[in-house]
């Protein structure tokens, strides 16, 4: 059923409800990927990404514009931590259009060209950030299409 070897279990967000399924990568992408590694497959200039459920077992392409966000889940926050840049964070609270909220950090990953500020991160072209959980051993990839408004906390 898999297309690729390099595959991850999510839960996807859309406009209709949140399912169960695998993001599927390229297979030139090393065993243990990380988060840089799965945004650089949604923010490519593909507008298709596939993905699969397991039952029933089906392959789907999904229009990365209709996805508001992917859940990525681990057992604890240490196997999370793993596969996440130790880059600047940013704590934030996001309002979604035209439901939902998330609380997180913000994962500020590092541009060498610019300093950025949460402003400049949300102003770049490329549509999908990076949010770890305020709570869970969660990574959430955001479209940023789908956000209504950003609140930056500052501790």
């Amino acid at each position: 059923m898999h297309p690729s070897a390099r595959h991850l279990k999510v839960t996807l967000f859309s406009r209709a409800e949140p399912w169960e399924g695998y993001l599927y990568l390229p297979d030139t992408l090393p065993e243990t990927f990380t988060v840089e590694d799965v945004l650089h497959v949604l923010n490519d200039s593909r507008l298709f990404i596939p993905t699969g459920t397991e039952q029933p077992p089906f392959l789907w392409l999904v229009n990365k514009s209709a996805i508001r966000c992917i859940r990525w889940a681990f057992e604890q926050h240490e196997t999370m931590e793993t596969r996440v840049p130790w880059d600047r964070r940013e704590r934030v609270r996001i309002l979604f259009e035209p439901e939902g909220k998330l609380n997180g950090y913000l994962v500020m990953i590092h541009r060498a060209e610019q300093s950025l500020r949460v402003q400049d991160l949300m102003n770049l072209p490329e549509p999908f950030v990076v949010v770890i959980d305020q709570v869970d051993p969660v990574i959430w990839f955001v479209n940023k299409n789908h956000i209504n408004r950003m609140g930056h906390i500052h501790d």
